[in-house]
């Protein structure tokens, strides 16, 4: 059978109460069947509808013709290919309704001729979805990038010429690329994507899991064998943690995929990031040398999240943002700025784990192989093997890729721990300075200082002077001091010591 969530509830305030709008969400979020719902309910479907929250309502159920468009279907590898595909998808549309005739020499006046057929019996809806898809898949091409939105921005435009032949738009993707006419052309369109209105038109709440999904979860905690909250909370804890606002006190949503996928299988794992890698993001962050504990730690950004951006020049923060490997934590309405974090145990896994194999370059056997034994180095507190072991790991990372900086190698440690699934913390703040690295284990605290072309002593000295190990004594742990010195031309760890307080 199915599992269905049913927001009707907030579709009908949406389609009764505008005209056109636009929403932007993560792959694999569920815009498809939001886009598929729409067309079903303006064509009249009420039968589809029956025993949801909309099908008791005031909602009229007047039929509308609707041309639906997904615009990730296209052959996007050049712009003849785009045009090519956009007219296969108006033809398409065409047929379903028996009309001929209608193909001009460019897309947007084959739209054009479509639209203003179809309006001559009813106002028009619209549904576009990924309408930005030829241009996140070449991100890495700027010229296929470039001539694909000059066929798009003709093709937008178009829908803004016939707003008087239109009933309803609504437009999904991912991004919000300037200069393709979709929201400069179109003034009209209202950008819903962190209204908290519709903070939950897609993802799952946990009130809806909780109380449409009971059966389902049962059944998955006693295939586990645990006990139904214990299950539920490991679920949110890799699940949850999506906010599309900017009110704190809107509901955060769960993966859709990752949670039905999960409560398939009945097994915890990585399932809406193996979709996709984030190349691109991951190019980004060696390109630009990110401080990589900051994408755990939060990061602070302004109100470019929510603006046009042009398709070369949008940053890290806001492209991870936007395509689901941050999310927000917090709004400072006084500062205008948001705080951007990982939002649940998957990604922030997953996105690291990644980030390790795309710095190292080597087969993820060789790396598992690796984080095993630094693993076990660390259990058993023997710092000269975890740092030979490392050693090993900074071989595999290919000599243009090592920088020579302090927090290049300061991130590669935090990175290494983190996948390990150690709690660390980096720059952490004592009333005598910032510890370069915190690591806590059962059994003990890591102190790490490190330094770059110097001595491991020279580090060490500065713990003691500066006694960053007092702020720890009263957790009742033994503290153990680690003084690391990197060699960037060697690109080794050269030399550590390590001081041991009971």
């Amino acid at each position: 059978g199915f599992l269905y969530i049913d927001k009707t509830m907030i579709i009908h305030q949406m389609i009764t109460q505008g005209v056109a709008y636009f929403l932007s969400r993560p792959r694999r979020f569920g815009k498809s069947l939001l886009i598929s719902t729409l067309e079903a309910l303006f064509l009249g479907k009420r039968e589809l509808f029956s025993g949801l929250w909309i099908d008791s309502s005031d909602y009229k159920w007047k039929e509308y013709p609707v041309l639906r468009m997904d615009i990730s279907k296209t052959v996007s590898s050049s712009p003849e290919a785009l045009s090519t595909s956009l007219q296969e998808i108006i033809k398409v549309n065409a047929d379903k309704y028996g009309i001929e005739g209608i193909e001009r020499s460019f897309p947007s006046l084959s739209l054009s001729a479509l639209v203003t057929e179809l309006s001559k019996k009813s106002p028009v809806v619209i549904l576009i979805d990924e309408y930005d898809k030829p241009l996140v898949n070449h991100l890495e091409d700027m010229d296929v990038v470039a001539k694909n939105r000059n066929i798009l921005r003709d093709f937008y435009t178009m829908i803004k010429a016939l707003d008087e032949h239109l009933h309803f738009v609504f437009v999904t993707g991912v991004s919000k690329f300037s200069k393709v006419s979709l929201f400069s052309g179109m003034n009209n369109l209202l950008d819903i994507s962190l209204n908290p209105n519709y903070s939950t038109l897609l993802g799952l709440t946990e009130e809806e899991l909780r109380r449409d999904l009971q059966d389902e979860l049962q059944r998955v905690s006693k295939s586990r064998n645990k006990d139904k909250e214990t299950n539920f909370q490991e679920m949110k804890q890799w699940y949850n943690g999506y906010l599309f606002s900017q009110s704190t006190a809107s509901s955060r949503v769960y993966n859709p995929l990752s949670v039905f996928q999960f409560l398939q299988s009945a097994r915890i794992d990585n399932y809406w990031f193996s979709t996709a890698t984030p190349t691109f993001a991951i190019d980004l962050i060696k390109k630009q040398k990110y401080f990589i504990p900051d994408l755990e730690q939060g990061i602070i950004v302004g109100k470019e999240i929510e603006t046009n951006h042009e398709f070369n020049m949008i940053d890290l923060p806001t492209l991870l943002f936007q395509t689901g490997y941050l999310t927000i934590d917090n709004y400072d309405e006084n500062a205008w700025t948001y705080r951007l974090k990982f939002p649940n145990e998957e990604v922030r896994r997953s996105f690291l784990e990644q980030l390790l194999l795309e710095f190292a370059e080597i087969r993820p056997s060789e790396m598992h192989t690796i984080l095993f034994k630094l693993l076990n180095h660390l259990k058993n507190k023997n710092l000269t093997s975890f740092f030979e072991t490392f050693n090993t790991f900074f071989a595999s990372i290919p000599h243009q890729i090592h920088l020579k900086h302090e927090a290049y190698y300061h991130s590669l440690i935090y990175l290494v721990l983190k996948v390990l699934g150690f709690s660390v913390q980096s720059e952490v703040s004592t009333n005598t300075g910032r510890v370069d690295m915190v690591l806590r284990t059962d059994q003990c605290i890591f102190i790490f200082e490190f330094k770059i072309n110097s001595n491991a002593q020279a580090a060490m000295d500065q713990i003691l002077d500066k006694k960053y190990q007092d702020q720890f004594k009263l957790e009742g742990k033994e503290i153990i001091l680690v003084g690391a010195n990197f060699d960037p031309f060697s690109r080794t760890l050269n030399d550590w010591c390590t001081n041991s307080i009971k």
